[in-house]
C-alpha cells in the first residue's frame, strides 16, 4: 500500500531507492545540486553494477558552466560510468520538465522534493512511496509507467516498464 512520506520520509525513501538497488535507478528532478550522501550512494551503485538514469531540465543560460548533475569537483569518480552508458544524464527535450519522481526496481518516490540542497534543506516537502510488489497499488504503478515513459519519449528514448522483469532503458 502506498505510504504518505514527509519531508524527513522522502529523504529516507531516496535514499533506500538508491541504496537498494539491484538493477537500476532512475531520478527525475528538474534542477539539481545533488547532496553529498546522494553521490556517494550512486556512486556504490554504480561500482556494484546498477544502471543510474538521470532526467532534468537542460542547463539554462544563467547556470554555471556544468551542465551535469553532479559536482564539478565529483565528476571524475562518474565519468567512467557515463562513457560506458552505465550513467546516463538526459536532459534534451526537457525544458519544460518538473517532476521529481525515483525509483528502482522494487519501490517509487513521487515527491514535491526536488534534488537540490536548498531543497532538502530549507523546503516543505510531501511524497508517496510505491512499492511495484504491492497490487494494491497497480493503477497507480500504470499512471506512474506512463508519465515516465513520456518522459523517455521526450528526451528521445524508448519506452521504460521497469514492472517487466529484466526491462532496460
Amino acid at each position: 500500500m502506498a505510504k504518505i512520506l514527509d519531508a524527513t520520509g522522502s529523504i529516507t525513501s531516496i535514499d533506500s531507492i538508491i541504496l537498494e538497488a539491484k538493477k537500476y535507478i532512475i531520478l527525475v528532478s528538474p534542477f539539481w545540486d545533488c547532496p553529498k550522501n546522494v553521490i556517494l550512494s550512486l556512486l556504490g551503485a554504480l561500482k556494484n553494477g546498477v544502471q543510474v538514469v538521470i532526467f532534468c531540465r537542460p542547463k539554462q543560460k544563467n547556470d554555471s558552466e556544468r551542465t551535469l548533475p553532479i559536482p564539478y569537483e565529483n565528476w571524475e569518480y562518474f565519468r567512467h560510468f557515463y562513457e560506458e552508458g552505465q550513467f546516463v544524464v538526459k536532459s534534451d527535450g526537457l525544458e519544460k520538465l518538473h517532476s521529481k519522481l525515483y525509483l528502482n526496481e522494487n519501490k517509487c518516490l513521487i515527491t514535491s522534493l526536488n534534488m537540490y540542497n536548498f531543497s532538502v534543506e530549507k523546503n516543505i516537502e510531501l511524497g508517496i512511496e510505491l512499492s511495484w510488489t504491492d497490487e494494491h497499488d497497480i493503477e497507480l504503478k500504470r499512471f506512474v509507467m506512463k508519465h515516465l515513459n513520456e518522459i523517455c519519449e521526450k528526451a528521445g528514448l524508448d519506452a521504460f516498464n521497469p514492472i517487466v522483469p529484466d526491462a532496460k532503458l
